[in-house]
């Protein structure tokens, strides 16, 4: 129960960062990252479907037989992708107006740290909810994650063109480019 409880509490820290950075990046007529991604099918498969497992005993139907450090490590990696998902989101508020692109802070290596952050929590959700139903996650992030990203990129290349096609080369789209595959 106590995982689950971190779960939770981990998605609706970057659901309420969210929610608070939203408006300002809006004034700043900035492109909202992850706009599509963030609505119904991730918030179904990070909060909604674990709330109503954790509330129904539905989860222990299909159990996971992980390690016993599984659950504790992560912990440590929600922790990691709720600083993540909230620095994507300060930092986008922190580069000068009129920027089309941001390139500092986590955007300095990683393109789309929001998405990393998101993949991050929906690892972590696996490992600390150590039940089929947390693949629920992963599953909503398959479907979307795909269609945003190149649809935000197509953005970016015709706002900025050849600027983001070279912030392309040298940043990792998930990952630090040293350790993207």
């Amino acid at each position: 129960m106590l995982w689950s409880i971190i779960q939770l509490a981990g998605v609706l820290v970057m659901l309420l960062t969210r929610l608070a950075y939203r408006p300002l990046l809006e004034q700043r007529s900035r492109m909202v990252v992850g706009h599509c991604i963030l609505r119904w099918p991730v918030l179904t498969g990070m909060l909604l479907l674990p709330m109503l497992a954790a509330a129904t005993g539905w989860q222990r139907y299909w159990p996971l037989e992980l390690a016993p450090l599984a659950a504790p490590a992560g912990s440590l990696l929600l922790a990691y992708a709720c600083w993540l998902f909230w620095r994507s989101q300060h930092d986008l508020l922190l580069q000068a107006a009129g920027t089309l692109q941001c390139q500092s802070g986590v955007y300095r290596r990683i393109r789309h740290p929001l998405y990393a952050a998101l993949w991050l929590a929906a690892l972590a959700q696996l490992l600390l909810l150590q039940d089929g139903l947390a693949a629920s996650g992963v599953l909503a992030l398959l479907l979307c994650y795909r269609g945003s990203v190149r649809r935000e990129e197509g953005e970016m290349l015709r706002r900025a063109g050849p600027a983001y096609r070279l912030y392309m080369q040298q940043t990792g789209r998930l990952w630090p480019r040293g350790l993207a595959a």
